[in-house]
């Protein structure tokens, strides 16, 4: 599971590696916060993956890490997005949401000594809705358009 886990987040983010944001000086600064974002990202990745499933401490190693990637997604919905990507901000506030949300449950799964599988299943489930407003975001950043259920998307038109 750890490895799906973590699968997810590497390919989101290798997105933002690749989205040019021109040569504006704002969007120059949002645009080393997202690679900024992705670099941390992957080594969250590579720490969780180092840990020894077998040792004592994997619980805590785990939890550890996922602190470190909640306050990431925290910070990244605390950046400020340029008008040009301004559709964005509502979904990095919402991943960081689902995020947040996400750790706290893993946490209360290990809660005194012992494994919730459900806290675990509920956990996975708010980690994914904050992954796909993150892999949303990737997909705008490139000027894609989105497609899926749910998914409306209103044009404005310009007077």
């Amino acid at each position: 599971m750890k490895k799906k886990f973590f699968a997810l987040t590497l390919s989101v983010v290798l997105t933002f590696f690749f989205v040019g944001c021109g040569a504006d000086n704002e969007l120059d600064k949002y645009r080393k916060s997202v690679e900024e974002f992705y670099e941390d990202v992957v080594e969250i990745n590579d720490n969780i993956n180092a840990i020894d499933a077998e040792s004592a401490n994997a619980p805590q190693e785990l939890l550890d890490e996922l602190d470190d990637l909640n306050a990431l997604f925290q910070d990244f919905g605390e950046l400020e997005v340029p008008q040009e990507y301004i559709a964005v901000e509502s979904l990095a506030d919402e991943a960081a949401s689902f995020m947040d949300e996400a750790v706290t449950l893993y946490h209360s799964s290990f809660s005194d000594g012992t494994f919730n599988d459900f806290s675990v299943g509920m956990a996975y489930e708010k980690y994914c809705r904050a992954i796909l407003r993150i892999n949303y975001i990737g997909d705008i950043l490139q000027g894609k358009t989105l497609e899926g259920e749910n998914i409306n998307i209103y044009y404005e038109e310009e007077e």
